[in-house]
């Protein structure tokens, strides 16, 4: 039928291309973090490291990476995080399931988010009822 090579792109040129766009996107949001060292991001596996400490998750975690289907919802929750550190709803983190979208969307969170992700959250609202007292 059709073979890589009759299209013309060969997968480890699509590859490459997918993990230097990404390792743009992790690089950025490691300046926007202050999170060192930054070229974790161009390494291969140590990207991962990278967009833990960046997602603030432990990094046992890498571990789950390694792990078939643990490894996506290690993706997920760690995206979801992302997403929630740059001020973006969080259930956007569902998007990395999707591979070209995933993309897109690091890149979003890269460069077109204004939220400061260093910034402090704000805290819980307080409760709307009065304090209660304890009944003697």
């Amino acid at each position: 039928m059709f073979d890589s090579q009759s299209i013309g792109i060969s997968p480890w040129i699509a590859f490459g291309i997918f993990h230097i766009i990404m390792a743009f996107a992790l690089w950025r949001m490691a300046e926007r973090t202050k999170e060192e060292p930054k070229w974790f991001a161009l390494m291969p596996v140590l990207n991962m490291v990278m967009l833990l400490k960046i997602a603030k998750k432990p990094m046992w975690w890498l571990i789950l990476f390694l792990i078939p289907i643990a490894n996506i919802f290690a993706l997920v929750l760690a995206t979801m995080a992302l997403c929630e550190r740059f001020g973006i709803e969080k259930w956007w983190g569902f998007v990395a399931i999707i591979s070209p979208l995933n993309l897109i969307l690091y890149i979003y969170l890269a460069y077109g988010t204004d939220a400061d992700p260093m910034a402090p959250k704000p805290a819980a609202p307080a409760s709307i009822l009065p304090p209660t007292t304890p009944k003697v």
